[in-house]
C-alpha cells in the first residue's frame, strides 16, 4: 500500500518528506494519510458510506 499514515495530530506540510513531487492527502474517518502521485496515469479515490475505502493507482502506458 502507499497510503502513508501521518503520526501528528497537527500537520506541517512542509516538513513532509516529498521534495517537489505533487502529492495527494486524503483525510477519512479521522485517518489522514497521503502519498506521492506517479509520474503519469490516474489515480482514483473511491469512497463507500461516506468513508474512504480504496485509492487505485493506474499508471498505464500511452500509445500514440
Amino acid at each position: 500500500m502507499r497510503l502513508q499514515e501521518i503520526p501528528s495530530k497537527i500537520i506541517d506540510i512542509e516538513t513532509l518528506d516529498t521534495g517537489k513531487e505533487p502529492i495527494v492527502l486524503v483525510f477519512s474517518d479521522g485517518i489522514l494519510k497521503y502519498t506521492q502521485l506517479p509520474s503519469h496515469g490516474e489515480t482514483k479515490i473511491v469512497t463507500h458510506d461516506n468513508k474512504v475505502t480504496r485509492v487505485n493507482f493506474n499508471e498505464g502506458e500511452l500509445f500514440k
